[in-house]
């Protein structure tokens, strides 16, 4: 192959990538506009609804026959419920629905003779739409205060003989998270950031693939370079030169302005006492293999785009396979997300699935070199793969020339 003519593809790819603004804009400036102001919007919605939530008042209907009683004083003191006395039936109290809870408190003898008996046990029933979240919220600030009262009644019954506390509870249980800042957080980013990352790179590989291949087959552009004096080696390398290259600067970019935002969003959210909770700390060997990895993960998604959309004759035709390229992107890389879901040697071999759990266990700081080793290699032959189905598509005329292409012929080489 020569260099040079190689170098004149790209190029010209990438010249024209620059003259598509609309293209520029979705893929790197975009990302940088985009999720600052996500977050921020993100941010104060979040505040806003968490302070709704805590300080909206919403209706309480207490039974008529526990008016008065200590229970009923306790709820009522919550500024937050708006309380009032009502006996509901069977079929009223089921069919609640709203900003509204019906609660079925013990009549003040009934607490008395709670209080008086060690063996006397009364009954709260709350009754709510939990769709509605400020009713859960609510509804598990009651069961506190109800709980907290039962507490104390057992308190003061162990009191009474001569017991303490831990009569009740002899078995106390310590429990320490010996966890990492560092492992905590890149649990938390590990099944999020390497989704998004192969997500960012197949957008950003998938549409300048579908401009080189179909969009050129459209506009009868591709079959003018096949006339030159340019080998079918040649046009894949310069074409897929640039696609990677597309794609790396958009996971990249998207990467970047992601981490900035959640460092700013986290910022406005610490209130300075302690660490912060994003505390992400990679080392330069950590980053190397990332990078390694998004390199691999592109040369195969780029390799495989050009291979798949070059069959389609048409813009319009080519964005029919998007969906379904995507799915294979975002299937293994959400079930990669699950919990349970481990790097072994038999994941490792599993395209896509396997560079989502290497990247996740990267962030976290649990991670094997021989088993990123193994994933590097598996993820370097399906990108070699995805390159061999790209020349058997960009050497088949039938393909080039949009007639009508025999699979069977196009794999076995004839």
């Amino acid at each position: 192959m020569r260099f040079p003519i190689i170098n004149s593809i790209y190029r010209k790819e990438i010249r024209e990538v620059l003259r598509d603004k609309r293209m520029l804009y979705l893929v790197i400036l975009m990302p940088f506009f985009l999720y600052p102001v996500l977050f921020t919007l993100m941010g104060k919605v979040g505040a806003n609804s968490r302070d709704k939530i805590n300080t909206e008042t919403i209706d309480v209907v207490i039974n008529s026959e526990a008016e008065g009683s200590e229970l009923a004083g306790i709820l009522t003191e919550d500024s937050t419920l708006n309380i009032t006395y009502a006996t509901l039936e069977s079929n009223e109290r089921d069919s609640l629905s709203g900003k509204k809870l019906y609660v079925k408190l013990p009549t003040a003898a009934e607490l008395e003779r709670l209080n008086a008996d060690s063996n006397a046990v009364v009954a709260v029933a709350i009754y709510g739409d939990d769709g509605e979240d400020i009713v859960g919220n609510r509804r598990r600030r009651i069961t506190e205060k109800m709980e907290a009262y039962g507490k104390r009644v057992t308190y003061e019954r162990l009191r009474v003989r001569g017991l303490g506390p831990d009569f009740v509870k002899p078995v106390n249980v310590f429990q320490q998270d010996t966890a990492s800042e560092r492992s905590v957080a890149g649990r938390l980013l590990g099944t999020m950031i390497p989704v998004m990352l192969l997500l960012f790179i197949f957008i950003g590989c998938i549409y300048i693939a579908i401009d080189t291949t179909a969009g050129e087959k459209e506009r009868r552009t591709l079959q003018t370079i096949y006339t030159t004096p340019v080998s079918t080696n040649e046009i894949i390398a310069g074409k897929f030169l640039a696609v990677a290259t597309v794609g790396l600067v958009s996971a990249f970019a998207n990467l970047s302005s992601l981490l900035l935002s959640m460092r700013l969003q986290v910022s406005m959210m610490s209130d300075g006492n302690g660490p912060s909770p994003f505390s992400l700390s990679l080392g330069g060997a950590d980053i190397l293999w990332i990078i390694l990895l998004v390199i691999l993960a592109t040369i195969f998604l780029a390799a495989l785009s050009m291979g798949v959309v070059l069959l389609a004759n048409s813009y319009k035709e080519a964005q029919g396979y998007v969906t379904p390229l995507m799915m294979i992107v975002l299937i293994p890389a959400i079930i990669a997300g699950m919990p349970g879901m481990e790097l072994t040697m038999s994941t490792a071999m599993i395209p896509m699935f396997n560079l989502c759990l290497a990247m996740s266990d990267i962030f976290s700081g649990t991670y094997s070199i021989s088993l990123i080793g193994v994933t590097a290699l598996f993820a370097l032959f399906y990108g070699l793969f995805g390159l061999w189905i790209a020349g058997r598509t960009f050497g088949n005329e039938s393909v080039v020339t949009g007639e009508k292409v025999d699979f069977k012929n196009l794999f076995s080489g004839r």
